[in-house]
């Protein structure tokens, strides 16, 4: 039965895709205007109709939500993970027809199907569909957090690379909005810039959509594979080519609204391999877009709550990790200075290492007490398609992925500081931020220079308790190494705001902080605020 079910469901998805393939005469290129949306548009494509009884009839109706997560079979955990390809050509139907809500919303059960799939359980959504792609959303979020926010989807398919782009609308500053809270050395009026506080709704948050029909998945793919191997080389910058085309491709056909709305913040949702490169590096020819921009992933929006802590109340933080090796696993004798430098003198809590940094007393720690960080500089490894193959080594042990949510890591954020992704359709950073029980997750997507992430962590703890959100939090810390703030110099680590220079016997001979492949890997997922 499964056999023929999954077969006769590839088959549907073939022709899908082919009638798909050119879907509407309406659609657009990148370089040419935005049409004006119609009312309807009839024989522009394949009918978004018959794809929602396909889904329907296939189990993947979602008015109903569970009470609770609901493991699924293998069998059924496969299909749903096949019904989000789905929903990705609804989605790619009711854009070509500028129905942008409608497609907004069949992109988010399509990652949320992935999700399931990938996880092998049924998700509770946090968030309703949505009638305007999320823009009052995005609004609430620019005025909490006085950052101009904009979120972009970008979906490859053999149709093409496809935007979806919600900028903010510009709201009047209502008196008393943002108080003259300190941050560094600039205050959050003079970060956010008055001009956007002070103009008038003048673009209203209007969805905008751009489509590259000559750039397939497997040409996105080619780049991607580049651009992460030659970042990871520390001596070279031969990365750029690769870094100036993505930017091509994903940030230029939208920076004209991204400037007028004077974005300060982008959150991004993106499908593929696009989950494993940095778009904090992407290059414009002139400066990376970490310096135009705090960036940070969701898995999708209804799996997201972007919600603020109280910034007023400095979190506990627990803080473990390993500095020997274990199970050929090489050391990190830099976590030692990590561990106990985050929690003794940049935050207050606990820090264990080595052989106490065990499950067990990660549970027993949990169970005593709440925090609102938890960091694990240890390696971590999210490789295949699978989380039985994801795991976080521990002393002695291994914390498979899918044993994760077992753990009940409540939090407001998960460092790994060690972790590693790969290529080929990674969910593993995704899946974490949703089954954990973090509300977000701050992990690297490459091994870094044990050597480099110490001073990032330390960097990035000392900016969050007063920065406006957890993005822009790390955005100060790798702007502070790629400025040449924050050096490795006469074993000490220098440039620590607010600190003096702090011990660090490590060999970090020619380590240039400045270079992307130290600052650039490490990711935000989830709940950026």
């Amino acid at each position: 039965m499964r056999p023929s079910l999954l077969w006769g469901l590839s088959l549907i998805l073939t022709m899908l895709s082919l009638s798909a393939a050119n879907p509407a005469r309406s659609q657009t290129s990148m370089p040419q205007p935005q049409r004006t949306p119609q009312p309807s548009q009839p024989n522009t494509g394949f009918d978004p109709s018959r794809i929602l009884d396909l889904i329907n009839l296939l189990g993947g109706s979602r008015n109903s939500q569970p009470e609770q997560q609901v493991d699924l079979s293998p069998d059924i955990a496969e299909i749903r993970g096949q019904i989000s390809r789905l929903y990705f050509l609804l989605a790619r139907q009711y854009a070509a027809q500028n129905q942008l809500p409608e497609a907004c919303n069949a992109l988010e059960k399509g990652y949320n199907a992935e999700l399931e799939g990938y996880l092998r359980k049924r998700l509770r959504s946090r968030q309703p569909d949505s009638n305007d792609c999320y823009a009052s959303e995005v609004k609430r979020i620019s005025q909490l957090t006085g950052s101009p926010t904009a979120l972009i989807y970008v979906t490859t398919s053999k149709g093409g690379l496809e935007l979806i782009a919600i900028p903010p609308s510009k709201p009047t500053r209502p008196a008393g909005l943002f108080p003259r809270t300190r941050i560094g050395t600039k205050s959050l009026e003079e970060k956010v810039g008055l001009p956007f506080l002070a103009q008038s709704n003048d673009n209203n948050g209007t969805p905008v959509r751009k489509v590259a029909s000559n750039v397939t998945t497997e040409q996105v793919d080619r780049v991607i594979f580049d651009f992460r191997n030659n970042l990871q080389d520390a001596r070279s910058y031969d990365f750029l080519p690769q870094s100036q085309q993505l930017y091509d491709w994903i940030i230029r056909p939208i920076e004209p609204e991204l400037e007028k709305a004077q974005v300060k913040t982008i959150v991004f949702v993106m499908n593929g391999n696009l989950r494993v490169v940095p778009p904090a590096a992407f290059h414009d020819g002139q400066r990376y877009l970490i310096e135009k921009y705090a960036v940070t992933s969701i898995p999708s929006w209804q799996l997201t709550e972007p919600n603020r802590p109280d910034r007023t109340l400095t979190p506990q933080i627990l803080a473990m990790g390993l500095s020997e090796s274990v199970e050929g696993l090489s050391p990190l004798p830099a976590t030692k200075v990590e561990v106990e430098t985050i929690a003794s003198k940049v935050l207050i809590g606990k820090n264990f290492l080595n052989q106490e940094f065990t499950k067990d007393n990660l549970r027993s720690q949990l169970s005593n007490q709440k925090f609102g960080i938890i960091h694990l500089a240890t390696h971590a490894k999210f490789i295949g398609e699978s989380p039985q193959k994801s795991f976080i080594q521990f002393w002695g042990d291994r914390l498979q992925m899918s044993q994760m949510s077992q753990m009940n890591l409540v939090t407001d954020l998960l460092t790994l500081s060690a972790c590693e992704t790969a290529l080929g359709q990674n969910l593993g950073l995704a899946g974490l931020a949703v089954d954990s029980g973090a509300t977000s997750v701050l992990a690297s997507l490459w091994e870094v220079s044990d050597a480099g992430t110490a001073p990032l962590m330390i960097r990035f703890y000392q900016g969050l308790p007063t920065a406006p959100s957890k993005a822009i939090a790390l955005q100060e810390a790798q702007l502070a190494f790629l400025h040449g703030e924050v050096t490795l110099a006469n074993n000490q680590i220098k440039g620590i705001k607010g600190f003096p220079n702090i011990p660090f016997s490590i060999d970090a001979r020619g380590i240039d902080l400045k270079h992307p492949y130290f600052w650039s890997s490490f990711t935000l997922v989830g709940n950026w605020l």
